[in-house]
């Protein structure tokens, strides 16, 4: 049984090889057009008669006895090969050509990596903001944008320190809409609460010591600082800022206090 396949070498070299019953020879010419030789037969005229033959096969042009050589032919040819090449044509045949051929019947060539899309530096700051969006007016900081981050590599599968990909961004604003869903009606809480206990404490203690006068100033201030910064603006802003994520739109403000969590 007799079959062809064709590979190309650098791109510029096509080679066909013929399996015939099980074992692979190469089309002489092909070969050394690919190793830099002259002719065929200042190629051919020095290997072994087992390692070189004769084959009909069809071209373009019709039936044609073409020479060929084997497995240790090749070898033999590569090795006095003058161009500089040769041992990288060596190693691909060997590692890759041969072994593909063995395994599926054909050579596919590898195919092209295609770039990565990084995000960029604007992209980066307007994940730094969002990030203190949700943990800026929280008393532990470092710790919920620490769990910020790892939520934010989790879900996208990225590990620390690798790079996201612009086509993570959608995904990024979605959990941050997630993240915020569950620190938002906890801050809300947290001022009720705090708020409550105020009054309380007004109602039941109006001749505190002056201790407790400067714990109670301290609280309103916490309490009204996140009654107008975050229950009438962080909804909008976060919104806003979500958007120019998926937008890539430049944030302007670098956050810096966020980057080691990166």
């Amino acid at each position: 049984m007799t079959s062809l396949t064709q590979f190309t070498f650098h791109n510029e070299y096509n080679v066909r090889i013929i399996d015939l019953n099980g074992e692979l020879w190469f089309v002489a010419s092909d070969v050394a057009s690919a190793l830099d030789y002259r002719m065929a037969s200042d190629m051919t005229r020095f290997l072994d008669d087992d390692e070189k033959g004769t084959h009909n096969l069809r071209t373009p042009s019709g039936s044609q006895d073409l020479t060929i050589i084997n497995e240790s032919g090749l070898y033999s040819a590569i090795l006095k090969s003058r161009k500089p090449e040769a041992k990288k044509f060596k190693k691909w045949v060997t590692s890759e050509v041969l072994p593909s051929i063995r395994k599926t019947g054909k050579y596919e060539a590898p195919k092209p990596i295609t770039p990565r899309n990084y995000i960029n530096n604007n992209d980066m700051l307007n994940i730094k903001r969002l990030i203190w969006c949700c943990a800026g007016h929280l008393d532990q900081k470092q710790s919920v944008s620490s769990a910020i981050w790892y939520s934010l590599r989790n879900v996208t599968g990225v590990p620390s320190p690798a790079k996201f990909e612009v086509e993570h961004l959608p995904v990024l604003a979605q959990e941050f809409n997630r993240i915020l869903s569950i620190i938002e009606p906890y801050l809300k809480a947290r001022y009720a609460c705090e708020e409550a206990l105020i009054k309380r404490l007004l109602r039941d203690r109006e001749d505190a010591q002056s201790l407790l006068t400067k714990l109670l100033d301290e609280m309103k201030e916490s309490t009204s600082e996140f009654n107008t910064a975050l229950q009438k603006q962080l909804p909008m802003v976060f919104q806003g800022d979500c958007l120019n994520l998926v937008e890539r739109k430049p944030c302007g403000i670098d956050h810096h206090e966020f980057n080691r969590w990166a």
